[in-house]
Parts: C-alpha cells; structure tokens; sequence
C-alpha cells in the first residue's frame, strides 16, 4: 500500500481537566458579567425594536385616520354640492347627471327595503 490510501487511527478524545473549586469561583464573576451585559444588549435591543414597531404603527394609524377624514369630507362636499344644485343655487350639467344617478340608486335602495319587509 502506498503512503497516501493509508489512514491514521482517530486521536483519542482530548481530556479536558475539570475546573479546581478556586478556579470556578474565579471564573462565576466574569460568566455572570457576560451574561447580564449580554442579557442587557439584549433587552435595549428589543425596546429599541418595541419603539420602532410602535412608532410605525403610530404612522399607519395617522395616515389611516387622514384617508378618512379625506373621505369624509369629500361625502360632505358632494352633499353639499347636491343640495345646492337642488336649490338651484348651483348649476352644471355633470352635476345634474350625478344627481339624477343618486336619486335612481336611492328609488332603488328603498324599493328593495321595502320589499325586503313584506
């Protein structure tokens, strides 16, 4: 057999001494630091976290909240502009087909209304 194909038998395991009682009293004070600087990091990183994530629903929230304020007053306005072309305070021909398309869609509402309570 040549050189190369030849395989050395596995090392045995390392031993690894056990730590002497002094050693472990040393060593406690620096794991406990490491452990409550790592928990520290820790739980600055998810309030960190905690604030962003609230910060943006904060700003959905408001932008959810304009939309429909938005929406609200765009229903008032088109109220507004129905009662003054009914009053004929305010006149244009798109108007009067807007509103001639709300008064079929109400006759509709209300005929199903009432058919719905026979």
């Amino acid at each position: 057999m040549s050189e190369t194909n030849r395989t050395d038998p596995p090392s045995p395991p390392e031993v690894v001494p056990e730590a002497s009682p002094q050693e472990q009293r040393e060593l406690q004070p620096i794991l406990g630091d490491l452990l409550q600087t790592a928990v520290r990091r820790l739980m600055e990183r998810g309030r960190n976290e905690f604030g962003r994530a609230a910060n943006a629903g904060r700003h959905r929230l408001e932008i959810r909240q304009q939309r429909k304020d938005l929406e609200h007053f765009w229903k008032r306005l088109g109220k507004t502009a129905y009662h003054l072309v009914e009053a004929g305070e305010l006149n244009h021909p798109a108007l009067r087909k807007a509103m001639q398309r709300i008064d079929e869609l109400e006759a509709r509402v209300e005929a199903l209304s009432k058919r719905n309570e026979d």
